[in-house]
Order: C-alpha cells, then sequence, then structure tokens
C-alpha cells in the first residue's frame, strides 16, 4: 500500500506539472489516508505542535483539490473543497487560518457563486467575510469580485468589462473571467432589444466589445436579429394581425413593457456614457 508520505509527493508533483487530471485521480487516496491518520477534520481544540503541522499539510492538500477543481471546470467540487477550507480559514489559530493561497481561493469562490449568477449567496457569503476579514476591500484579490458585483449592479458594464478583461495575472481566473463576460454581453444585448427596435452594426459591435463585424453577426444570428445595409434590426414581436384580439389587459403589458424599456435605457446610457457619445450611436 502507498504511503501517505509518497501519495503527497506524487499530488505536489503532478500539480506543480500542471496535470490536474492525474490530481484528480490522486486525491481521493490522499483523502481517505488523512480520514485513516484522524487528520482530515480538525480538532481545534489541539493545540499540539506536530499535530497543527499536520494539519497544515491537510490545507495544503485541500488547496490543491479546490484548485485542482477550478482547473477541470467542476464547480461543485470545489465548492465541496472550500467547505472543507473553512474549518482552517475561519478558525481562531493563527497558524491554521493563514495560508499564501487564502485570498485567491476564497475570491474564486466569490467568482463561482457570481459567474452562476447565485446572486443572494454571493452577497450572504460577502457579509459573512466582512465580519470575519478585516479591511476586506483593500485586499487585491478579494476586492476583485467585490468590485465586479458591484458593476454589474448598478451597470456599469463597461467597467466590469475592462477590470475583467484586465484580469490579476492568474491563471484560475480565466475561467470565470470569460462567463461573466459573456454574461455582460448578453445582459447588455437584452436590454438593448428592450430599449431599440434598430442601432447601426458599428455601435452594436462597440456596445457587445465585439472584436469585428464578423461577431456582430454570430450574434445577431444566435438572438434572431437581422442584419442589412449595416444597421441591426432587433425583430420585435409585433402582428398587426392581432389588433381585434386586444383586451383590456394590453394596457397593464404596455406599461410594463414601456418600464422596463426605460430601465433597458438606462442601462444602454450607462454603458454608452462611459464608453462613447450617445448622440454619434443613435
Amino acid at each position: 500500500m502507498v504511503s501517505l508520505e509518497n501519495l503527497v509527493r506524487s499530488l505536489n508533483t503532478a500539480f506543480e506539472s500542471k496535470d490536474y487530471e492525474s490530481c484528480e485521480k490522486i486525491i481521493p487516496s490522499v483523502k481517505l489516508e488523512l480520514i485513516k491518520n484522524k487528520i482530515f477534520i480538525p480538532d481545534l481544540k489541539n493545540n499540539n505542535e506536530q499535530y497543527i503541522n499536520d494539519l497544515n499539510i491537510t490545507k495544503k492538500i485541500l488547496e490543491i483539490g479546490a484548485l485542482t477543481d477550478i482547473f477541470l471546470s467542476k464547480n461543485e467540487a470545489f465548492e465541496n473543497d472550500f467547505t472543507l477550507l473553512r474549518s482552517f480559514y475561519f478558525c481562531k489559530n493563527d497558524k491554521l487560518s493563514n495560508s499564501e493561497n487564502k485570498s485567491k481561493i476564497i475570491c474564486l469562490y466569490l467568482l463561482v457563486l457570481r459567474s452562476d449568477g447565485d446572486v443572494t449567496r454571493f452577497h450572504s457569503e460577502l457579509e459573512y467575510l466582512d465580519r470575519h476579514i478585516p479591511n476586506l476591500e483593500d485586499d487585491e484579490l478579494l476586492s476583485y469580485p467585490i468590485k465586479v458585483d458591484r458593476w454589474l449592479m448598478e451597470g456599469l458594464y463597461q467597467r466590469a468589462w475592462e477590470l475583467l478583461d484586465a484580469g490579476l495575472n492568474i491563471p484560475e481566473f480565466d475561467v470565470f473571467n470569460k462567463t461573466l463576460m459573456s454574461a455582460i454581453r448578453d445582459e447588455i444585448a437584452h436590454s438593448t432589444e428592450m430599449a431599440y427596435q434598430e442601432l447601426p452594426l458599428t455601435s452594436i459591435k462597440t456596445l457587445l466589445f465585439l472584436e469585428n463585424e464578423k461577431d456582430v453577426q454570430t450574434v445577431a444570428d444566435d438572438r434572431g436579429w437581422t442584419v442589412a445595409n449595416s444597421i441591426v434590426s432587433f425583430n420585435q414581436d409585433e402582428d398587426d394581425d392581432d389588433d381585434d384580439d386586444i383586451d383590456d389587459g394590453f394596457e397593464n403589458d404596455a406599461l410594463d413593457f414601456n418600464r422596463n424599456a426605460k430601465d433597458s435605457l438606462k442601462v444602454i446610457d450607462n454603458t454608452l456614457d462611459y464608453a462613447i457619445n450617445l448622440e454619434t450611436i443613435v
């Protein structure tokens, strides 16, 4: 039987070599050995120095597992590993709570929640972190998802986009940046559909942060837009043949649509005001 020491050595070698598939295969065996050695779940009342050292090895293994999950895009497994890491990160023993990977992994956890659209849990976790980590927004990594969320909530998509596009030169973040950037583009596209019947193709390219007109055509095809003579039409559903069937409920529907359209115009204005002069777009 392979010893825990050899398993950990193999895991470290695989992780340093960026062989995440091998890491995924090794980790279950390592966790089983940690359980056998009674160092998988920390006993926070035990302050024995050797025991604390062993727990720090456990913490490092869980961090490798969490980062491996990220590289393999296995968010559920990552959340499970983060749940285990909570016992370390938020305990009162500084020798266990401190880690060079702590801010990065917490940041990744917040990005997982935000990229999954779980805004309620995101803000709930943020409140918890604010109570347990002093000067939360002074931390470069931890402030990153906070800024992204704030600007998304305020409709300041240009700022959120630029932050995501710049990144932090951390490979693990790229997975979520792409997901969040796609979500931003979809939200702007939806707001544009609500606010306008048509816009110049070049304006759509600017609004959606697209590289070229071919990319605009791809988005148009995906969303059922029509592109003709450098104009993008959003093909809002209109059926004049059904006018005789309009009932009293139409007025309420129209009011709701107008209200949504105003909100969408505000979103578009926020984006355009930051990027370009609105008059040159419409």
